[in-house]
């Protein structure tokens, strides 16, 4: 059987085992710069992975093709056409 005070060194004896490993280990001596990028950031991708933007394209170039133009005014004519809703 063990005693309280055989209890109470062994609760001092983890808890100073815990400080020390917390103190000693690498990952606390590892501190990350301010501007550092984390898992909290977003990673910036290399230039050939990324997602073009519109900002990428040379100015007066045309985004749509004509036939895409096209389907967009069918689609807002399809849509103005179906109106589910009425007044609710």
């Amino acid at each position: 059987m063990s005693t309280p005070a055989t209890k109470r060194s062994m609760g001092h004896a983890v808890a100073v085992a815990a400080v020390l490993f917390g103190l000693l280990s690498p990952a606390a001596a590892e501190v990350p710069p301010q501007n550092a990028l984390t898992s909290h950031s977003p990673w910036l991708a290399p230039v050939g992975h990324r997602q073009p933007t519109r900002a990428d394209l040379p100015q007066g170039v045309e985004l749509l093709s004509s036939w895409e133009r096209e389907q967009v005014v069918l689609d807002v004519e399809l849509d103005r056409k179906l109106i589910i809703c009425r007044g609710c």
